[in-house]
């Protein structure tokens, strides 16, 4: 219920933060030559790029530290690691505050929530189709007959919601097995074509000492691609190509620290479609495509998983305070 209720709030993650900082509400994007001067001042982390969505440039240092850039460059915020209720949130929605045994966790508890979903779905399907199956009598809690309305909630949103639910929770317990599940599905459609560029053409770009640089090399191997999320320590950015859904990226070109030459470009869309298939997992369960039509079905989504679990627990504990008052 928890992951469900974060899960829900993080879809207005941006909102929250521009709420809680209101020096993050800013009209002009940061540029990519902006973004190089400050991306030349770390040696470590990583950072995102600014987007229509978050027009911020925020790197991310080793020790969970946020830094917010504007368009001029100047830092205008620091969040450090756990310091507010959203970097709360978001560490408990991955990893419930425990690191990797919060990640394993969570797996298994998107594994039962799965099999009780499809149990209690086929527990419910109805011989005959009416619209009472769809009604619920509403009684407040403090008046007789409070249980009956919980019960009759649960039955509701569990069968009306079912596709959105379930949809959440299989692919939020796809991320927490994303190497499983990328194997399993690259293994379903596994062929893929060559890389367009070849290491012999890639080898051949000048070497890049600095960030602005990197860009510079980045968009001449790959013209069509934006870039999303810099790996300050691996000298990596991760790009889109127009269309993808995966907001980072899943395309890179990757530098040599020691000599500045490219040693790696590759393009997502040359790679088998089960492996592609895998990268619109997260876009799905974070509505990040869709737009505002799956922003709102994931959201009932997710408010569903509130209200099944609290009414399934109250009237869970309702009937055996009914069996015991009878013993």
């Amino acid at each position: 219920m928890l992951v469900a209720l974060t899960g829900t709030l993080l879809l207005f993650k941006v909102e929250l933060l521009q709420w809680s900082y209101p020096q993050l509400r800013l009209n002009q994007l940061p540029t990519e030559q902006t973004a190089a001067q400050v991306f030349d001042r770390y040696t470590k982390g990583y950072a995102y790029m600014p987007r229509a969505a978050n027009p911020w440039l925020e790197v991310v240092t080793p020790t969970g530290a946020r830094h917010y850039y504007n368009a001029n460059g100047e830092r205008i915020l620091e969040r450090p690691y756990l310091s507010d209720f959203v970097g709360i949130m978001v560490e408990f929605h991955h990893h419930l505050l425990l690191n990797d045994l919060g990640k394993k966790l969570l797996g298994y508890i998107g594994i039962v929530g799965l099999i009780l979903l499809i149990t209690g779905i086929i527990r419910w399907w109805p011989r005959r189709w009416t619209q009472r199956i769809f009604t619920i009598r509403w009684v407040w809690p403090w008046q007789r007959g409070f249980a009956g309305t919980l019960f009759q909630l649960h039955k509701v949103a569990g069968s009306v919601l079912f596709i959105p639910v379930f949809i959440g929770m299989l692919t939020g317990t796809a991320i927490m097995y994303a190497a499983a599940v990328s194997a399993g599905l690259t293994a379903l459609a596994p062929e893929r074509n060559p890389q367009p560029l070849t290491a012999q053409q890639w080898q051949q770009v000048a070497a890049a000492h600095n960030w602005q640089q990197r860009f510079d090399r980045a968009h001449q191997l790959m013209p069509e691609h934006q870039v999303q999320l810099v790996s300050l320590s691996n000298l990596s950015l991760r790009m889109t190509f127009p269309g993808e859904w995966h907001p980072n990226g899943r395309s890179h070109v990757q530098f040599d620290a020691q000599t500045g030459a490219v040693t790696s470009v590759y393009d997502l869309r040359y790679d088998s479609l089960g492996y592609q298939l895998s990268q619109m997992i997260f876009p799905v369960h974070v509505a990040a495509v869709g737009g505002l039509p799956w922003l709102i079905v994931v959201l009932f989504g997710g408010l569903a998983l509130i209200i099944l679990p609290l009414s399934g627990i109250y009237f869970w504990c309702w009937r055996q305070y009914k069996k015991r008052c009878r013993l």
